[in-house]
Formats: structure tokens, sequence, C-alpha cells
């Protein structure tokens, strides 16, 4: 079972305002940027390989929100979760890039756990 750690979700109040902060501020370069019904993503990426996305969306509180991450297969990783004594926050979903469902460490801290499509995988990692 593998998880690599892909990207920090950051929620903000304004993205645009965002983007250029850390495209001008702190050198990351513009990924991908997708629109929502409820609000807008972009993927900001470092030259060290981590990336940032960068989420506004009135119905988030500002802030940290999630370390996500990228495993190999969703299934064999919640049942690992369950043999370990944890449960996810939630359904396993569907999303526009493969499927995912968040967990929770001891302290409380959400982990989402991502299973990206083969297409996500070929145009985007």
């Amino acid at each position: 079972m593998k998880v690599k750690v892909q990207y920090t979700t950051i929620i903000v109040k304004n993205l645009d305002e965002s983007v250029k902060f850390y495209r001008e501020v702190l050198g990351f370069t513009e990924g991908y940027h997708v629109d929502l019904p409820d609000g807008q993503i972009t993927i900001m990426n470092s030259d060290g390989g981590a990336s940032i996305e960068l989420i506004e969306n009135k119905s988030f509180n500002i802030g940290m929100y999630s370390v996500g991450t990228d495993v190999d297969n969703l299934d064999e990783v919640v049942g690992h979760l369950k043999e370990k004594g944890y449960q996810t926050t939630g359904p396993v979903i569907p999303t526009s890039v493969g499927k995912m469902t968040f967990v929770e460490d001891p302290s409380g801290n959400r982990i989402c756990l991502i299973e990206h499509s083969k297409e996500y995988k070929a145009k985007y990692m």
C-alpha cells in the first residue's frame, strides 16, 4: 500500500489575490484551474515538486483544510484503515479527478485520500 503526499489544500477568501501572491511573491507556477458550481480551485506548483491547492468557496472556513494524497488503490487503503481501527469521515465519492475520501489523524487533521483516474494522471501527474 502506497500513500504519496501530493499537495496541501488551503481555503482562501480571494483566489485571484492568492494566485498572484504564490506566483509573484513565492515563485510558484500555475498548474491548472477548475471552476466549480460553488467555487473554484487553482493548483500552484513549486520547483520542488510539491503543490498547493487553493480553493475559494464561501461555504468553507478560510485556512488550512487538508493534506492531499495519491493512493494506488483506495479500497485497499480504506480496508487497511479499518483494520487499524480508523474510519473515514464519509463515504468514498467519485470526483472529476478519480475517487476520494477523508480520514482524520489522531489530532483531528484531515487527510484526503485520492485514487486519481488514469486520465488525470496522464494529463497532470
